[in-house]
């Protein structure tokens, strides 16, 4: 009989990333042991993303009831920034209008850290990606793949991550924490499972894939750059995101791909990239409609990835090309490319200071074969980690 296994994470909004976890680690377990495993796909609420290439995800309450009636014997958290998520603030990213009452700067916030949210979603624990084993009325497997945001994690947080059957994080700094602070526990240091999607997603494929629209077909064929920011990340400065995009369409004859990676409450890159286009128009090309392959195949052919997504850099890191992260507010990416970036492209960009890096990037013709070299040994970690999982979840 296989073993039953829940993939949980944040499935239930288009968000690039949040999508790609449960994709990779399906087809990285399948590849390590074929026809051993049945997945299922666990969120907050129920969603199905499959015709923007994502899944059919259930419920929480329905992932209580699977667990409880014994048809789940495996949670695997599927990765990212999870550990300190709590209800109210990702039921907003999933609910526009308790988007905008909770994110309004006039709501106190007593009311932001009220329990309704939670009591409403089935939860019983104040975060739902940190497993509490007690939550449920069976035992379980629980395994953390390649997360995030484990630095600095409070005693009782640390006490519900030294019950899980398996702990692996995405970047050194929450590696280093946890491993200090639970010394008798075995932790991992695994890159994000996304650096796999070359061998999910060959780049030769996308030319020929029905997924493709025709238009962007087109688009692949032509040289350009990939640039990508959210709402929340651009620093209002727009105009000099612009200015330099223009430059390096006008000095090395490229055209700039504007395509949103998230475009979910919290993300929405839709709304500056169209800004940025009204600026550029004779040299931008925007993107309105996405889908995870689009966005795959959009950057796999890019000569350059630009942008503060960091599952754009690690896209770009999975198909061997240069990328410039932005924004050196944003302490996950600057974590993760202390980790994993190669030494010429480590340093997080200023937003209004990129066009420098970007020459370079696109005038170096060395760096492809250095990214090469690194994301190889990445994908050794990360498939190590599989078997790892692998076996602990067959064990039992």
């Amino acid at each position: 009989m296989k073993k039953k296994i829940t993939i949980f994470g944040p499935h239930d909004r288009f968000n690039y990333g949040d999508l790609l976890f449960a994709i990779m680690l399906e087809y990285g377990l399948n590849k390590i042991s074929p026809n051993t495993f049945d997945f299922t796909k666990s969120s907050l609420v129920e969603a199905d993303f499959t015709e923007k290439g994502g899944f059919k995800t259930f419920s929480y309450k329905r992932l209580k009831k699977d667990i409880n009636s014994r048809n789940i014997d495996t949670v695997i958290v599927a990765g990212g920034e999870c550990l300190r998520a709590d209800w109210n603030g990702l039921y907003s990213f999933i609910n526009p209008i308790y988007f905008k009452i909770f994110r309004h700067p006039k709501i106190p916030v007593f009311f932001k850290k009220n329990k309704w949210v939670k009591f409403f979603l089935g939860g019983i624990s104040d975060n739902p990606f940190l497993i509490n084993k007690s939550d449920f009325e069976q035992n379980i497997n629980v395994i953390y793949n390649s997360v995030g945001g484990g630095n600095n994690l409070s005693e009782k947080m640390l006490k519900k991550l030294n019950e899980a059957n398996y702990l692996s994080f995405r970047e050194s700094k929450s590696f280093q924490f946890v491993k200090e602070n639970l010394a008798e526990k075995e932790v991992f240091l695994v890159p994000d499972s996304a650096i796999i999607m070359d061998d999910v997603y060959p780049k030769t494929d996308f030319l020929s894939s029905e997924k493709i629209p025709s238009e962007i077909k087109e688009i692949l064929k032509k040289q350009y750059i990939f640039f990508q920011i959210s709402k929340y990340k651009n620093d209002n400065k727009l105009g000099e995101i612009a200015q330099q995009l223009k430059s390096l369409a006008e000095t090395k004859g490229v055209k700039i791909i504007l395509c949103p990676i998230g475009t979910a409450k919290g993300h929405e890159d839709h709304i500056p990239l169209q800004q940025i286009h009204q600026s550029i128009k004779e040299h931008s090309i925007l993107i309105k409609d996405v889908s995870i392959e689009i966005i795959m195949a959009l950057i796999a052919y890019s000569q350059l990835y630009i942008g503060n997504s960091l599952h754009g850099i690690i896209t770009a890191m999975s198909y061997k090309l240069p990328y410039i992260a932005l924004n050196k507010k944003q302490i996950k990416i600057i974590y993760y490319m202390d980790s994993w970036a190669i030494d010429n492209l480590k340093e997080v960009q200023n937003i209004d200071d990129f066009l420098e890096k970007a020459q370079f990037c696109l005038e170096n013709e060395t760096l492809s074969s250095q990214i090469n070299e690194k994301t190889i040994q990445q994908k050794d970690l990360y498939y190590s980690s599989l078997k790892r999982i692998s076996n602990i979840i067959l064990e039992k």
